[in-house]
């Protein structure tokens, strides 16, 4: 974790129009710059930068953020490795973490040394020796061209208990090649080479350093597959394999194919579809989600098509709903994995299957509907059940209602039933709160968008605000999540480029903030249309205020309670007084 303080200090060392200016042409307009997107085709300039707020915005694609957010864009690098290199070049020192001591950097380095030795050792003995013919042939029989290896650096690990060992000699310590995984220690002493005639898949993290490997045998002997165990610098559930080859074309086509093997990554890679990586098991992790967060929202999930895939499946799609993913489902013809399937039917077939995913409503819908017959009673019920747990992970209120809908037409079910079902669901698991309705499409009211422009463009507006507005007035989740920082913060807008920071894993909130500000350049008078904005606040709270008390009197009317009725119409009246008097005040 890189302090704030820090990031603060390169920030203001640097500034985002110079950075900005390297890649596209910049010119000024009034205080601020404009260009054409780098990141979407246009004619007409939409994207702006702030010199002011460091901050840009594109009105074209919505892309925003601040010069790191730009950098990762452009360069198609994390968030540290741009931060690094801004520290560079502003000439600031990122402190080693303090929990990390030099003891444990001496270790992993030693480790990845360990690995990265294996690594060219098996692959140079996969293309060189005579030994492991038997390797190249398994290897062009499964289709898999020379460049294919060279690209994910395959290997072969000799038939013999100390090939590595005797190669490592005097190079890497035993106990080193222990602690890696690479090999095992002997009950009578000495050791022996983990990998023994296999075809070896060096695993590479984010920096494209090896840290692991996975075995297959050349034949169908038992165990098929054999893994490094974890270790210091390897934990299963924090890498994807592929990842590293697959980067780039993430980046560039915003979506990623996630499959279950090495060899389905390694077929799609070879047949042009490249932004596919493996889980590395079937169990996805939270940490697998959001490695891919940080670089994608689309996801399509591509298991094998048997009964512990689809679990398996569902299992991630869950994960990725809860990190507010769009991901979608594949589902090849049952006894075909991505390899298989590309080489029996060809690339094209495999495109047009990726084309036809289901969203994972469709998906789950059709599994319950396999599982429970949905003309009968019984079966209808216990589809809504399975449903609605799932409906309780899906944080997008919009898309929540939506499949509601969709769901009681499939069931011919109550919506309204549903609905409390799906309410009842989210108070016993608390996966979501019940609050008023979005506006249409997902989109952030305009009264919202310019209420949080106007709060991070001058502290003056975050005090009146603090006395005037609740973060519960604000409908989208965004902006509702934002303005409560602002109001819970100090007594000043925060810089606009650090507040992205902290929302530097919420392209929502970043999107949402860049827009704002962007927005509001074009007011002259910034105080009459916060004070609009103000008024128009209060009286959509007084209305959702007065809504729900109508709900309550009805209620309250059908149980015969006066004492109850004379009381809300008492509140009812008092919110009328409220709205009075702020009618008069247009």
């Amino acid at each position: 974790m890189i302090p704030e303080s820090v990031l603060n200090q390169i920030q203001d060392r640097i500034d985002i129009v110079e950075i900005i200016s390297a890649y596209v042409p910049l010119k000024g307009a009034g205080r601020n710059f404009k260009a054409p997107c780098p990141f979407h085709p246009e004619k007409t300039p939409s994207f702006m930068v702030s010199a002011d707020k460091q901050i840009f915005h594109c009105f074209g694609c919505g892309v925003g953020g601040n010069v790191f957010s730009f950098l990762m864009k452009q360069e198609k690098k994390d968030f540290r490795e741009v931060v690094e290199m801004l520290a560079d070049r502003a000439g600031v020192e990122i402190p080693k973490d303090k929990v990390i001591s030099p003891q444990a950097v001496e270790r992993s380095t030693a480790l990845v040394k360990a690995n990265e030795f294996a690594a060219g050792f098996y692959h140079r003995f996969l293309l060189e020796k005579k030994e492991a013919e038997d390797a190249r042939l398994y290897l062009a029989k499964r289709g898999i061209s020379d460049a294919t290896i060279k690209n994910f650096k395959l290997g072969f690990a000799p038939d013999a208990w100390d090939g590595l060992c005797r190669a490592a000699k005097e190079r890497i310590p035993d106990a080193v090649l222990e602690k890696a995984g690479l090999v095992v220690s002997k009950k009578e002493g000495g050791f022996y080479d983990r990998f023994r005639r296999r075809i070896l898949f060096p695993i590479v993290d984010v920096k494209g350093a090896c840290v692991a490997f996975g075995g297959r045998v050349l034949d169908e002997s038992l165990p098929k597959y054999l893994n490094s165990p974890e270790t210091e610098i390897y934990i299963k559930g924090k890498h994807l394999y592929g990842f590293a080859q697959a980067r780039k074309a993430i980046h560039d086509s915003d979506a990623v194919i996630v499959v279950e093997g090495y060899m389905d990554v390694i077929a799609c890679h070879q047949a042009g579809v490249e932004n596919v990586v493996a889980s590395l098991g079937t169990a996805l992790t939270v940490d697998q989600v959001r490695l891919v967060k940080r670089n994608t929202k689309n996801v399509f999930i591509l298991y094998d098509a048997d009964q512990a895939g689809e679990l398996a499946t569902l299992r991630g799609l869950e994960l990725f709903l809860e990190e507010g993913l769009d991901v979608k489902i594949v589902r090849l013809p049952s006894g075909h994995d991505p390899d298989s399937f590309i080489k029996e039917r060809g690339v094209g077939h495999f495109k047009e299957a990726l084309s036809k995913a289901q969203t994972l409503f469709d998906y789950k819908l059709a599994i319950l509907k396999e599982k429970f017959d949905p003309r009968a009673v019984e079966g209808r019920v216990k589809i809504a059940n399975e449903m609605v747990l799932l409906f309780r992970k899906v944080p997008n209120e919009i898309l929540r209602s939506v499949w509601v809908r969709e769901l009681a037409r499939e069931l011919t079910l109550s919506e309204e039933a549903l609905m409390t079902e799906v309410h009842k669901a989210a108070e016993k698991g608390k996966g979501f709160t019940v609050s008023a309705p979005p506006p249409p499409q997902n989109e952030v009211r305009s009264v919202e968008k310019l209420l949080i422009g106007l709060m991070l463009d001058h502290p003056d507006f975050v005090l009146r605000a603090r006395e005037e507005v609740r973060a519960d007035d604000f409908q989208h989740p965004a902006a509702r999540n934002i303005v409560k920082r602002l109001l819970e913060g100090a007594n000043t807008s925060p810089l606009v480029s650090q507040l992205v920071n902290f929302y530097k894993d919420d392209p929502d909130a970043v999107r949402l903030i860049s827009l704002s500000c962007a927005e509001i350049e074009a007011i002259l008078d910034k105080q009459k249309t916060f004070a609009d904005c103000l008024l128009w606040v209060k009286r959509s709270r007084i209305t959702t205020q007065r809504e729900g008390l109508r709900t309550e009197i009805l209620a309250a009317q059908r149980q015969g309670d006066k004492n109850r009725i004379n009381q809300l119409l008492y509140d009812f009246n008092e919110l009328n007084k409220g709205m009075r008097k702020i009618n008069e005040k247009k």
